[in-house]
């Protein structure tokens, strides 16, 4: 079986990764495709711990519910024209590293990604997330502009 995976945010570069992937799946047989969102923990936040540790569990309660809606919605709209199989993964900490890790553990045989996600903040402190992917990734990467 061939895996992609495509990490998602719900920007519009992450969403033209999601219908190039599901080009390249299209017409192939045993090709899964894994869409990934990456919360960031709240413990890279720290006013969340000086707040109490109910709050982290609160924002992670919300943070899984808005991830897994947005990796559904997708999954909805993009499985109406094709038979490609999909599966979803919501993971925390911190993204370029989850989505390698992953990537790298389950052995997937290309990531499909977005040149730029939501985060424009985070992209001046931390660098681009699909920068650090491309260098650390053990699979190839394809960069969608």
């Amino acid at each position: 079986m061939y895996e992609i995976l495509v990490p998602v945010d719900g920007s519009a570069p992450a969403l033209r990764a999601v219908d190039q992937a599901v080009a390249i799946a299209e017409g192939k047989k045993d090709v899964e495709i894994t869409l990934i969102y990456v919360s960031p923990s709240p413990v890279y936040f720290p006013f969340y711990s000086m707040v109490g540790p109910s709050l982290d569990a609160d924002v992670k309660e919300v943070e899984e519910k808005e991830g897994n809606q947005m990796l559904d919605d997708i999954i909805e709209k993009a499985s109406e024209h094709t038979n490609v199989t999909f599966k979803k993964k919501h993971l925390y900490g911190i993204a370029a590293q989850e989505i390698c890790d992953f990537a790298n553990d389950t052995k997937k045989d290309l990531i499909v990604m977005g040149n730029r996600g939501m985060g424009a903040f985070g992209q001046v402190i931390l660098g681009s997330v699909s920068n650090k992917v491309l260098h650390l990734a053990n699979c190839p990467v394809m960069i969608v502009k």
